[in-house]
């Protein structure tokens, strides 16, 4: 009873010393300032898919990340510089043109997208308050309708409709270098637009949604056509990706889905979502590179399909155009991985292909093989791939079946061995012409060491 006594009168005195006089009103002030920084909502909505390149992979390249001559969207809305000018400008002139061909008056096509303010701004993951509503909904109309009548214009000039007059004057398609520009631009991060509202102005725009035979064109068939260079191939096999129209968030997005989409399909089995070790999972993203692999057997051959595979000793890899806006592109699609709630793909691709190249001379090979078909320097492209995904973790590998089969086939002597053998004394013509006249000398040394043999215990009488 004595010690309950005493705790209790320990705790008493504990509450009494705990109680603040708030003379100055302190505690007060405390609350109001806390309270206003309290959240009902999350800071970051599920709906979000438009995002700043974090901080961390952006310090690798900030050039792949920042737009040259046009911004999309409200994060580099209003940069100024003589470099965004003439682009500004641009916007409005195709906004006057696209109006005109769908006799189109202004007001009609403001209303259309004005119940789009608040589903678009809580696509971006930062708050938009330096732009209000007015703004923001003159941002839509001219940065997505630019983006309308630029695709539909690199569709025409495909197709070498010649009718239009001003595509003489068109600063984008009669300066050659603005073209590559804008791709660079308008497949960023942070210059982009979501879908459903290039959509609502695609269809509210709709004039000329047809090929010139007569067959409809959807939004996703333009986007495709305009970036064809990046992803290969004549545009045939993507129909089945694009129609049904999968659920695309926006440009970058598309882009994304046009190369994962096929790999996706055709051998999930190589995914690596059952490991739970880390040190396992880092363990099955380790490869020898392309010589090294090459010097113990293994072939390398170039893929018809989307996907990396390894069978039998011969490791198929899909082709891949590398220029000046490759590493951007692929810089942007791995940020977008790492920020969105994604497989990672583009990223698991891009620490596969840091595995196997390490040197100019694996960037030879993988080019003789038609693998790849490089514009830059071996050296650059090399370092291309060694930087690609640095400051980014991949916690789903999904080529850790395929680097564990590489791997055990890697470690067995007998094909290093038989590998060696044919490099050495089946590499060339003459070596194997030499080895059969060394081989033809051993057996005729032997005959006679026998017959010599035979002749001493058995002379002729």
């Amino acid at each position: 009873m004595e010690s309950e006594r005493k705790i209790n009168e320990a705790d008493d005195s504990i509450s009494m010393e705990s109680i603040v006089i708030d003379n100055d009103g302190i505690v007060e002030k405390l609350k109001n300032n806390i309270a206003k920084k309290l959240l009902y909502d999350s800071p970051l909505p599920a709906s979000c898919c438009i995002f700043r390149v974090p901080h961390q992979v952006r310090r690798q390249n900030v050039q792949a990340y920042e737009p040259d001559i046009v911004s999309i969207g409200p994060y580099h809305h209003g940069r100024c510089g003589d470099q965004f000018r003439l682009m500004e400008n641009v916007k409005g002139w195709y906004l006057q043109r696209l109006l005109s061909h769908a006799n189109l008056t202004l007001e009609t096509l403001i209303k259309g997208v004005m119940d789009l303010d608040k589903p678009a701004r809580n696509c971006y993951a930062e708050p938009l308050d330096h732009l209000n509503k007015i703004d923001f909904v003159e941002m839509m109309v001219l940065d997505g309708c630019f983006l309308i009548e630029l695709f539909r214009k690199g569709l025409s000039i495909l197709e070498q409709d010649e009718n239009d007059p001003d595509d003489t004057d068109d600063p984008v398609f009669s300066v050659s270098c603005m073209l590559g520009y804008l791709q660079h631009d308008i497949l960023l991060l942070e210059n982009q637009l979501p879908w459903f509202v290039l959509e609502r102005l695609y269809n509210i725009t709709a004039v000329k949604n047809t090929t010139s035979e007569g067959n409809a064109i959807f939004l996703a068939d333009l986007v495709e056509h305009f970036f064809r260079q990046f992803i290969g191939g004549d545009g045939t096999g993507f129909r089945e990706i694009l129609h049904p129209s999968p659920n695309i968030l926006h440009i970058l997005d598309l882009m994304r889905t046009l190369i994962v989409v096929p790999i996706e399909n055709s051998a999930i089995e190589n995914s690596v979502y059952q490991q739970n070790e880390a040190q396992r999972l880092i363990k099955r993203q380790r490869l020898p590179n392309v010589t090294t692999l090459s010097e113990a057997g293994i072939k390398f051959q170039k893929s018809s399909e989307m996907d990396i595979k390894f069978e039998k000793g011969l490791l198929t890899i899909p082709p891949l155009e590398i220029h000046e806006l490759t590493g951007p592109l692929f810089r942007n699609l791995i940020a977008f991985e790492q920020c969105y709630d994604y497989d990672l793909m583009m990223t698991s691709y891009a620490v596969l292909m840091d595995n196997l190249i390490d040197t100019s001379k694996d960037i030879d090979l993988l080019c003789e093989k038609g693998i790849l078909t490089n514009w830059l320097s071996p050296e650059d492209a090399a370092q291309f791939f060694n930087h690609l995904h640095s400051d980014t973790l991949v916690i789903r590998f999904y080529y850790g079946g395929l680097c564990d089969a590489v791997n055990q086939h890697y470690n067995t002597n007998w094909n290093k061995w038989m590998e060696k053998l044919r490099r050495e004394y089946f590499g060339t013509p003459w070596a194997i012409i030499s080895l059969v006249a060394a081989f033809i000398l051993l057996v005729l040394t032997m005959l006679q060491t026998v017959y010599t043999i035979h002749q001493y215990y058995h002379p002729p009488e």
